[in-house]
């Protein structure tokens, strides 16, 4: 018995529609090459939409042949003979020919100068009379009275662009006659050119979020490297004191574990609403790459302005995403807890100030900042009492009663360290301050007022706040270390030769740039000459 075959089997069962490109997956089944490509696109694994066989490598798909020569002539015995366009009837969304009674079969052309759409056989005298070769055609369109100008029943082949909007002839010679007009076909070509820019301008977003979102699994993954380490290191320290201080190992333990799932938490939200990004704008790129395949210009124009706008998006290069260190956290904890640990708290702070120093940056003095008691070296790097008030060039950034300056460079987010000698001084400050800090009149150095400093006067050394801290340091600092961390809203202070930890202020109110800022004080004995040298740092070994 012959068998014959049905047309399902030249359909595709994802698009349910005829083949187009068929290729054949490793388990046998046929799919349009397209349909099978998005759909392995779609997911996280690559499975026979069909079998739901696994593929664990994605296969490599090539076009069959000789299968795809069986389908089009199937489809071309099916749905008859096809002359010079396509001869079947209309289907739903399908532009209708005008002229057909009956049955309507699809249209292949419109003609502007008509006003109707037309299929093969009714359009064949636009091709053969020579009264109609003259019409513009068009790829057939809905509602081509849209495309005629409603005041002068004449074809809009016009663009103005000052008015953006189409015109006819006659518009222009009118209404127009002073503004720039151009044909709609360079209007549509410009617009092209635009998308096309939009485009190239998307990707490159695109690209830029996957970046930060490698940079930030990146963090994520040194985060809990780090926080293993320190977690470590902390068994280490508190199994050699005594049993009196587990609640405050606990209390740490907490604290970091809290910092790290506080992070993680963090950067998994900033993922999340980078993917959202990156969601809405590649679906900006797939609306993009739509609007630049619409051959007909007006349509592309009239869908132009509502496609081209990009989506709403952060400034992601100014989102911190590194990986936190837990600088502190074990030297605070043995802070608290009692005498006989203070040999390990030294041996913290000198590895915490082996890793801060790692963060040492050039550090220069603004002499246009200094008050007029003191002189700034030519290479910025050092800072003195001057014998004499001086007079220098007025200027907001200026310090005018303060002897107070700051350097050139202003921080807004990251670690950052610097080293200042201070041998041979009786009094000086040292710390960070705010750029919008008041620099005219006397300004008392606090936190409050903007200033986080420690510093050495008449003999004392002394954090200073609204109610300055005395701090009794052993043996005399002759270098001062000073640590920012802006996104931990930290100033630290070492000193280096006793690789030992002054002060750290922590829950700072960075809310702008900071500076940092050096006050060799005006001495008692007005003989000091001594500066405020910023020092080449050497990592401690």
């Amino acid at each position: 018995m012959a068998y014959t075959m049905d047309a399902s089997c030249f359909h595709c069962s994802v698009c349910l529609d005829f083949y187009n490109d068929p290729v054949s997956t490793p388990c046998g089944h046929n799919f349009c090459k397209l349909c099978i490509e998005r759909y392995w696109d779609s997911t996280d694994e690559s499975r026979c939409p069909l079998c739901k066989e696994m593929f664990h490598k994605r296969p490599e798909l090539k076009i069959n042949i000789a299968f795809k020569e069986v389908v089009d002539h199937f489809k071309i015995t099916s749905e008859g003979p096809v002359t010079g366009g396509e001869t079947r009837e209309a289907k739903a969304g399908e532009v209708a020919c005008d002229a057909c009674t009956g049955v309507k079969l699809k249209a292949v052309k419109s003609c502007l100068v008509c006003v109707g759409s037309y299929c093969e056989s009714h359009l064949e005298p636009h091709k053969t009379a020579a009264a109609l070769s003259t019409h513009k055609l068009i790829e057939p369109v809905r509602n081509l009275e849209d495309r005629i100008c409603k005041k002068h029943k004449k074809i809009l082949e016009l663009f103005c662009k000052k008015d953006d909007t189409f015109i006819c002839q006659i518009c222009a010679e009118t209404d127009h006659s002073r503004h720039r007009v151009v044909m709609a076909e360079a209007a549509s070509q410009h617009k092209m050119i635009q998308i096309k820019r939009r485009g190239r301008e998307v990707e490159l977003m695109i690209q830029d979020r996957q970046k930060r979102i490698e940079e930030i699994n990146h963090s994520r993954s040194q985060t809990k490297v780090n926080a293993q380490k320190e977690m470590e290191a902390s068994v280490q320290v508190f199994t050699s004191v005594m049993q009196s201080i587990k609640e405050t190992h606990a209390e740490l333990m907490e604290k970091i574990e809290a910092r790290h799932d506080a992070e993680q938490k963090r950067l998994e939200e900033l993922i999340k609403e980078l993917r959202q990004e990156i969601d809405e704008l590649e679906r900006k790129s797939d609306e993009l790459q739509q609007l630049s395949r619409i051959e007909d210009h007006i349509t592309l124009v009239e869908a132009f302005n509502q496609t081209y706008p990009l989506p709403s998006t952060q400034n992601w290069p100014r989102i911190p995403v590194n990986g936190v260190d837990f600088l502190g956290y074990i030297r605070t904890s043995l802070i608290n807890a009692r005498e006989f640990i203070d040999l390990e708290i030294k041996q913290q702070s000198a590895a915490e100030l082996k890793k801060v120093q790692k963060c040492a940056e050039d550090i220069t003095i603004d002499p246009d900042t200094a008050g007029p008691w003191l002189i700034v070296s030519e290479d910025g790097k050092e800072v003195r009492q001057s014998p004499k008030k001086q007079k220098v060039p007025a200027g907001p950034a200026r310090f005018t009663e303060n002897t107070f300056a700051v350097a050139t460079q202003g921080l807004t987010s990251g670690r950052h360290y610097w080293e200042v000698g201070v041998k041979g001084k009786s009094n000086w400050t040292l710390g960070v301050a705010f750029g919008t800090l008041t620099r005219r009149g006397n300004v008392t150095s606090s936190p409050e007022n903007g200033l986080w400093t420690v510093g050495h006067r008449d003999g004392q050394y002394l954090v200073y706040t609204q109610n300055p801290i005395p701090l009794k340091l052993s043996p005399l600092p002759q270098r001062v270390g000073v640590f920012v961390d802006y996104e931990e809203s930290q100033v630290s202070f070492f000193d280096v030769g006793a690789e030992a930890h002054i002060f750290t202020f922590t829950k700072c109110n960075f809310t702008d740039r900071v500076y940092p800022v050096f006050d060799p004080c005006v001495a008692i004995e007005k003989k000091e000459v001594a500066p405020l040298k910023i020092m080449m740092v050497e990592i401690t070994k």
